[in-house]
This record gives C-alpha cells, sequence and structure tokens, in this order.
C-alpha cells in the first residue's frame, strides 16, 4: 500500500461519512415535515486494482445518499376534511400553479396532503402546490385518462345546489263504504330545478263503490290542474292500474322538463275510515356550499345546507413503475424520470393505488431517536478517517526526514 493510497483511503472515509452527516441533518431538520421521506446513507467499498505482491489495493469507501420514497409514514389524524393522506401506494398529482400549465408548470407528485382552500377554492399544500383531480360530470362519472385530463381541485366549483322534486308518495287507506261524495285532500310542497317551492294537493272524491275521482292541482296562485282521472280498486282493496286513468306521472309544464312520478301503490280501499299514514315529496330548495368530504376511494363530494351531496371530482393516485427512482424535488415532491419508468394513474383502493384517508396525515419517515444514533456513529467513524490521513502524514514526514 503506497502512502497516496493511505491518503486516498482516508479522504474516501471522510468524504463518505460527510455524505451520511448529510443525510442525518437533512432527516433531523424535516422530522416534522408531512410526507418526508428519510434519507438513507448506502456505503459500499472501493477496490483500487490488485496489488503487485497478490491481493487488491483497498481502495476505500464510498457513501451514496437515497431517499427511501416507498417508505410508509404514520397516519396521525386532524380536524380538516381536507387534510389527506395516503394508506399504501401512489402519489397525489400536484402543480405549482392553479391553471397547472405544463409547459411552464410540471406535474409533482407528493405524499404531501395538508390541502387547505384559497380564497378562490383552489386547495393548495402547505408547499403551494395544488391538488389535480378529474372533474366529476353531471352524469356522476369522471374521465380521469391521463395527466392532462386532471384539472385543479376547486371547491367553489359548485356554490349552491338545489333537487327538483320528482317523487310524490302517499300510503293510507280510501273508506270501501264510504259514501259518494265523501272525499280526502293531501298536500304536498314540491320544489323546481331552481329550487322555488311550489304547493299541490292531491284530492280523492268517492263516485262510485271501489272507484275514486282523483285530482292533482297548484294550491299557490292559480289552481291550475295538473292531473286528473279514476282510482279503481279491486276486490283485494289495492289499486288496479288497469282499469284506472289517474297519471301514474304529472308533467309539470311551468317547470320545462319536470316530471313528478306518483307513488300511490300502497294507497287501500277496505272497509276502514279514509286517512293517509304518510305522505312525503323528495327535492331540497336551494342549499348552500357548507364543506366536502373525501372519501377512501378519493371522491371529493360538496355538502350543502339542504342536505344535498354532489361529487364534484375524482381523486387519482400516480404510481410508478420504479418510484425509488423518482427525482427529488422542492417542497416534499417529486418529479418523473427515465428511472421511475413509466406512470399509471389509479383510483384509490383499485389496481396499486392505497386508500385516501381524510382527516389525516402522513407523517415525516424519520425516527429521531435512530438519526441521533447514526449522527454519534458517524461522528465517530469521521474522526477516525480523519485520525486516518494524519497518521499517514506522520507516516510520511517519519520517511522523508529519515531520508535526509
Amino acid at each position: 500500500m503506497s502512502f497516496p493510497g493511505l491518503f486516498a483511503i482516508g479522504l474516501s472515509g471522510v468524504n463518505a461519512y460527510s455524505a451520511s452527516l448529510e443525510a442525518v441533518s437533512n432527516n433531523i431538520a424535516n422530522t416534522q415535515t408531512t410526507g418526508y421521506k428519510r434519507l438513507q446513507t448506502d456505503f459500499s467499498t472501493l477496490i483500487q486494482g490488485e496489488a503487485p505482491e497478490g491481493g487488491l489495493n483497498g481502495g476505500g469507501v464510498q457513501g451514496v445518499n437515497r431517499q427511501l420514497v416507498t417508505e410508509q409514514g404514520a397516519i396521525t389524524r386532524t380536524n380538516s376534511a381536507t387534510d389527506l393522506a395516503v394508506s399504501g401506494d401512489g402519489f397525489f398529482i400536484v402543480s405549482e400553479t392553479a391553471d397547472g400549465n405544463a409547459a411552464t408548470s410540471p406535474f409533482h407528485f407528493t405524499r404531501s396532503g395538508g390541502f387547505n382552500a384559497q380564497a378562490d377554492g383552489a386547495l393548495m399544500n402547505e408547499a403551494g402546490y395544488f391538488l389535480r383531480a378529474a372533474q366529476v360530470g353531471d352524469d356522476g362519472n369522471a374521465a380521469v385518462g391521463g395527466l392532462f385530463n386532471l384539472e385543479t381541485v376547486n371547491i367553489n366549483r359548485i356554490t349552491s345546489l338545489a333537487e327538483a322534486t320528482s317523487e310524490i308518495s302517499l300510503t293510507g287507506n280510501l273508506d270501501a263504504n264510504a259514501a259518494p261524495g265523501a272525499s280526502l285532500t293531501q298536500n304536498f310542497q314540491i320544489f323546481d330545478a331552481d329550487g322555488a317551492a311550489r304547493n299541490i294537493a292531491v284530492n280523492f272524491i268517492n263516485s262510485a263503490p271501489n272507484q275514486w275521482a282523483a285530482s292533482a292541482a297548484f294550491t299557490d296562485g292559480a289552481e291550475e290542474t295538473i292531473g286528473a282521472g279514476t282510482v279503481v280498486f279491486g276486490a283485494n282493496g289495492l289499486i288496479n292500474q288497469d282499469v284506472s286513468s289517474f297519471p301514474q306521472t304529472l308533467a309539470i309544464s311551468a317547470n320545462a322538463g319536470q316530471s313528478i312520478d306518483l307513488n300511490f301503490g300502497s294507497l287501500t280501499s277496505v272497509a276502514r275510515d279514509s286517512q293517509f299514514t304518510a305522505a312525503s315529496a323528495n327535492g331540497a330548495p336551494i342549499g348552500a356550499l357548507t364543506g366536502v368530504d373525501i372519501t377512501p376511494d378519493g371522491r371529493v363530494t360538496a355538502l350543502f345546507s339542504n342536505g344535498l351531496r354532489r361529487d364534484i371530482y375524482q381523486i387519482a393516485l400516480a404510481n410508478f413503475i420504479n418510484a425509488e427512482g423518482l427525482e427529488d424535488g422542492e417542497g416534499s415532491t417529486f418529479l418523473t424520470n427515465s428511472a421511475a419508468g413509466d406512470i399509471s394513474l389509479d383510483i384509490p383502493q383499485s389496481g396499486r393505488a392505497g386508500a385516501i384517508e381524510s382527516r389525516a396525515l402522513e407523517a415525516s419517515t424519520v425516527d429521531i431517536g435512530q438519526e441521533f444514533s447514526t449522527l454519534i456513529e458517524t461522528q465517530r467513524a469521521y474522526a477516525a478517517n480523519t485520525r486516518v490521513i494524519s497518521i499517514a502524514d506522520e507516516l510520511w514526514q517519519t520517511l522523508t526526514q529519515t531520508a535526509r
């Protein structure tokens, strides 16, 4: 072993443990960083070649830092519905700007899910990146497709929502022994597509044995009749739809496109007092947005003050053939590259994707106790390698003094 070789080995040790110290320092600094993945230093032996007297010349050591991207962090609970954690594989897809123009703002991938709604409703995490997802259409479907099908999640996309009445249900009995002309009326409140309320009265008048003349009419403003006919009961006391003429669907001409199904199949006609025991109409007045809910399969659901719910986005998780190969980015994000392999977008809880947990965050994977232990070991190893250089220098000085 030559003196230059001794110096090189000592220097390689100093460099390797400097890298380890850098990793430990980064880890300790990020113990409270949401979604942070700890760094680990991998050491490997360097071989310079064969020695003249046989064997191998030791070449020292090399230290390379790598981030343990796929290591799962602990899930901690919060009170915010837009705090999100991934339990399992997958990364949130985010962009630096809300418009997400890939030419100026490439897509990033992160496990940092502390998202908060900005003034305009866009969800942004603590590092300043905007969450991307597929928009859910009126039919309840979302076309996830590729990255460019995704848009910034904006919870103010729908700020109010009403539901038009589409069904009226009525349960009860019309006395089979009622005298001709006997009547019974039930009032309903219905809503149009804009949430405006109107009142409808459904009236039954006995016109013959087992037969009642029925009508439905608005009772607010002009008393417009919107349905009329007969309801005929069979010997079993149930409605005989084959001979009844009262419509089973009301078409509301004043509200273009609105129709209301009449569910009167539970009405009976037996020898018992006439009375309605249950009456209901669906629909809801206009309600204001009160918040959002996010399900384990990534559905972002808007909640309204009238009790209505509407799916507005579908979050997809990004997976890679080799996630450990991702390039480290700013703000606890990663960038795709050739080493990571092909990307796939998966619906949470399907394919390779894990589940999304709302009101939760993924903690840093750093174990502070382990890092302090590694710090002590690294300091000792660093000092030992500097001592190797120092001793090699002393030996060299001794040799040169002897030669004089």
